[in-house]
């Protein structure tokens, strides 16, 4: 069955906030003496959909420990702002807008910072929907279930395109007609074994909608 609706997660698929998770962990480590991560590639192996998982995986348990990385994750919020499209992601919506799909972004993260950088970056238009966390958070299911249901769509007729396990499942779960993984966000490819196809750029998500 045609695809109608593509689902994007926001954060590590579309804008390039890569560097956040390591700046926060390397401020976390100065503050409580936790792990410090010294690449990139290190921090992608204890990263989850939810950040206080990571934080067990990465043994801090101790009640005033979890309390300051709370804050912490909290004081930070507003850099998550200001933030760069991955290469070739205007390109990417323009082709799926002029192929007539409909266009929708399904993340954990809140409304009112995705629309400020997508405004910033001028492709606000290109989508139809913008599902944040109010409706849910992935690995459930009810931000995509919302999602269907306001573009009218089977979830046989859509895909789900996300760069952490969470959202994989998630599609899964919701039976979408793909689930589609990036290996350029926030965690790695292997991480992403569930994903019916893992692209390693945002063009080659056009190969794989359908």
């Amino acid at each position: 069955m045609k695809t109608k609706l593509v689902m994007f997660d926001y954060d590590g698929v579309l804008i390039n906030s890569n560097h956040l998770p390591l700046l926060y962990y390397e401020k976390l480590a100065q503050e409580i003496g936790s792990k410090k991560f010294d690449t990139w590639d290190e921090c992608r192996e204890y990263l989850e959909v939810d950040f206080k998982i990571t934080l067990k995986r990465l043994g801090i348990v101790n009640p005033e420990h979890v309390k300051k990385a709370k804050a912490l994750f909290k004081s930070m919020d507003g850099l998550w702002k200001n933030l760069d499209l991955f290469p070739a992601v205007h390109e990417l919506l323009i082709t799926l807008k002029q192929q007539g799909y409909i266009v929708a972004i399904v993340s954990n993260n809140n409304e009112e910072s995705i629309v400020y950088d997508l405004k910033r970056h001028n492709v606000i238009d290109y989508f139809d929907y913008i599902i944040d966390k109010k409706y849910g958070y992935k690995p459930a299911i009810n931000q995509i279930l919302h999602c269907l249901h306001i573009a009218g769509v089977k979830p046989e007729e859509a895909v789900m395109v996300d760069d952490m396990d969470g959202g994989i499942t998630a599609a899964k779960n919701a039976k979408l007609k793909k689930a589609i993984g990036v290996s350029y966000g926030f965690q790695l490819p292997y991480r992403l074994k569930d994903a019916d196809i893992i692209v390693d750029s945002p063009m080659k998500i056009l190969e794989a909608i359908e």
